[in-house]
């Protein structure tokens, strides 16, 4: 009996899955493999296999040291170079496969409700259209979604775990950078607070992924809180993520631009 050939509909799902779930669970008990297994017909350890595949070619793992394995072939290279390089296209490509995978419209998967953004404003000022509207919903909520699985579903700063008290934020912002807004090494997980601080510029992340805090921060009278939720990070690495780490030239940018020394 032949082998059947993986298919680009199959790679690009199994990525989907890749962005979503951490390195050191890329195994055949996971239960998000073991769904996805079942959608396209192949078993657990297949699919696992291929994530490993994929984490060979991940920059992030080769500058761990992190092989994977051997041989991932030409159409899994390709598939790979071909999502990292456009994330803004292959993430709403691949949601709109897993939807159809699943006999569900993208809706289900994404709720209008989700949405961060006005679609009044959005709609009304800028013209764009329902379909439009719905590949940012889709795809701002897979960014969240990434993010905060690679942060192990915790702040970077202060490892608060409590996902609805987490952002995930960009560090070149979303307004101003259209090629990027998608790309993983372009967010971090913060908590609420800590991303506003980030976003305002009283806390600065540089290059060597170290906690910054502006002097600005002085004029918090209660020297305890300030301690708690600021002071105490001064200098600190903040916690990595299993992949897609933060580029260092993005928080370069963010802390050349944003940050209020």
């Amino acid at each position: 009996m032949s082998r059947r050939i993986w298919t680009r509909e199959e790679f690009i799902l199994v990525l989907n899955l890749y962005t979503k779930i951490p390195y050191g669970q890329f195994h055949a008990r996971n239960k998000e493999i073991i769904k996805l297994a079942t959608l396209i017909d192949r078993s657990p350890g297949a699919v696992a296999y291929k994530l490993v595949h994929f984490s060979g070619l991940d920059q992030f793992h080769k500058n761990r040291g992190i092989k994977g394995l051997a041989n991932p072939g030409q159409n899994a290279i390709n598939i790979y170079n071909e999502f990292i390089s456009n994330w803004d296209e292959m993430i709403f490509e691949s949601e709109l496969l897993l939807a159809k995978r699943e006999n569900k419209l993208i809706d289900e998967l994404h709720p209008p409700r989700l949405i961060k953004i006005d679609a009044d404003i959005l709609l009304g000022k800028i013209g764009l259209t329902k379909q439009a509207l719905t590949k940012i919903r889709v795809n701002q909520s897979i960014f969240r979604k990434v993010i905060i699985a690679n942060y192990f579903n915790k702040c970077a700063v202060c490892n608060l775990d409590v996902p609805d008290l987490l952002i995930a934020g960009h560090i070149l912002k979303w307004s101003e950078n259209f090629t990027e807004r998608l790309n993983p090494a372009n967010g971090i997980c913060l908590c609420n607070i800590h991303d506003k601080a980030y976003e305002c510029g009283y806390l600065g992340i540089d290059p060597n992924y170290k906690i910054v805090i502006s002097n600005r921060l002085n004029k918090i009278k209660d020297t305890q809180t300030s301690e708690a939720y600021f002071v105490r990070f001064q200098n600190k690495t903040i916690n990595l993520p299993d992949k897609f780490c933060p580029e260092p030239e993005y928080l370069k940018t963010h802390h050349d631009k944003i940050f209020l020394n």
